[in-house]
């Protein structure tokens, strides 16, 4: 499995997308984020759970996942990258 992370880590939307797919996975509601306690008390749930572990794998794997080419490794084009391919610095 090989992947550009240098690339991935640079664009702001890649933690954008990454943060909507874990809170989709785990049922994230806006009463979790009302309080520090009430925070704390989902986030010690989702720890506790297999199942809602398994949903958060399960969901970050596919977003990071490059459908475009087999199995989860990057294309070589892409791999070779050393800014976004709009030749910005994102």
């Amino acid at each position: 499995m090989k992947i550009n992370w240098k690339i991935r880590l640079k664009n702001p939307y890649f933690y954008i997308g990454l943060a909507a797919v874990i809170l989709a996975s785990v049922g994230a509601k806006p009463e979790m984020f009302t309080s520090w306690p009430v925070f704390a008390e989902k986030i010690r749930e989702l720890f506790g759970s297999p199942f809602l572990l398994g949903c958060v794998f399960v969901a970050v794997v596919g977003y990071i996942n490059d459908p475009t080419t087999a199995g989860l490794s990057d294309s070589p084009r892409v791999m070779k990258y050393k800014k976004t391919s709009d030749g910005g610095q994102s």
